[in-house]
């Protein structure tokens, strides 16, 4: 059952909180804030949306600039939660980005800002994001081959993609990541190609194992277009649709992992303080050698369903209607519209806001569902 999304009323004299264990339900623990900037996108990707898209929310709906300043400004003043991640929907396309990131560069005391893009914007986009203060850059692409990636993305151009991959570097954006969903029939046959951008680009390519969230469809075995949902009775261990043996898009961390080392040779895991970010992600590297050259970048594996991290997760989402989630797929939410929208001391709301990340942080569960609950493209991912 879905927990209701709790608005929070004012109180007249908050009590102190007491101190924390560092956990999992810990605001402690939370280490990033992931904003979703807005709820559109220009593209319609398979595992994200319906083919007919969904209804974009009105723009009364969605955070201000000043709605989401002050939200970043009490998770680092009050919690030291100074990691933000922007996502979407897709992020460009929200108005006055660049003034945005500036505005969270210079006042939130932030240490860490950086954005998850498809990368469609991000050829005439990298240096002024670069100049304005954005950290470091993710990029998701789902397909080298054009085609496909078009028949992915239902509208991308994967030409213009790679081209703001190469604005990116070309910006001085020194932690560019590169992020695939990993899907059967669909794209799994590219995983070692993926892999090989690590030899000569100083890149980081993350598998993502597939997660089935809101209406989203996905290709099925044989990548001709058709579309499915996930059914009930694909279980795993998360509870999702990993039932490997049937044929399904599910592909995990160890098939993926076993298709790059049977042609790239062993890979070789990386200390994880050397990667840069606080993600989930599991990073090696490509063993390189006389047949490869040493490898430039890194090799990662986010895998959700098959080995799940909720145990450790740090990071809480702040939607584009400005509700605070605690997991990605279902469970508790603060809606933190009243409390910026209700006329009060500066002070005071930022300490309902502050109180209001505690609340949400408990929430967590202890293994997330089996199936999301709202589109990913409102979620922020």
């Amino acid at each position: 059952m879905r927990l209701p999304v709790i608005e929070l009323p004012p109180r007249r004299d908050p009590a102190p909180r007491p101190n924390l264990d560092t956990g999992p339900r810990s605001i402690g623990a939370v280490q990033m804030l992931r904003v979703s900037l807005t709820d559109r996108c220009n593209f319609r990707c398979l595992y994200c949306m319906p083919a007919g898209g969904v209804e974009w929310l009105p723009s009364r709906d969605l955070l201000g600039d000043g709605e989401i300043l002050e939200v970043l400004r009490a998770a680092a003043g009050e919690h030291g939660v100074r990691r933000f991640k922007l996502t979407g929907g897709e992020p460009t396309l929200r108005p006055g980005l660049i003034d945005l990131v500036r505005s969270v560069r210079s006042s939130t005391g932030v240490e860490d800002l950086s954005m998850t893009t498809n990368g469609a914007l991000l050829e005439k986009l990298a240096a002024p994001l670069r100049d304005a203060g954005l950290d470091r850059v993710t990029v998701s692409v789902d397909s080298l081959h054009p085609d496909r990636f078009r028949r992915i993305t239902r509208t991308g151009d994967l030409a213009a993609v790679l081209r703001g991959l190469d604005a990116a570097e070309a910006a001085g954006f020194t932690s560019v990541k590169i992020n695939c969903v990993v899907m059967r029939g669909v794209n799994d046959d590219e995983v070692t190609n993926f892999a090989r951008l690590t030899l000569s680009r100083r890149v980081t390519v993350r598998f993502i194992e597939y997660m089935p969230l809101g209406d989203a469809a996905v290709t099925a075995a044989g990548g001709a277009g058709e579309e499915r949902y996930p059914d009930e009775s694909e279980t795993g261990p998360a509870g999702g649709c990993g039932a490997q043996d049937r044929g399904d898009v599910f592909v995990s961390e160890t098939q993926v992992r076993r298709a790059i080392e049977d042609q790239l040779g062993p890979l070789l895991p990386v200390e994880r303080a050397q990667e840069s970010g606080v993600g989930p992600a599991v990073v090696y590297r490509l063993g390189g050698g006389a047949d490869h050259g040493e490898p430039r970048g890194r090799v990662g594996f986010i895998s959700a369903m098959s080995a799940p991290f909720c145990s450790t997760c740090n990071r809480l989402r702040l939607t584009s209607t400005g509700v605070l989630r605690s997991c990605l797929f279902e469970w508790g939410e603060v809606d933190l519209k009243p409390i910026l929208r209700r006329p009060a001391d500066p002070s005071r709301r930022r300490r309902l806001l502050a109180r209001a990340m505690e609340d949400c942080v408990r929430l967590k569960p202890e293994v997330h569902g089996a199936r999301g609950n709202e589109q990913m493209s409102r979620i922020g991912g």
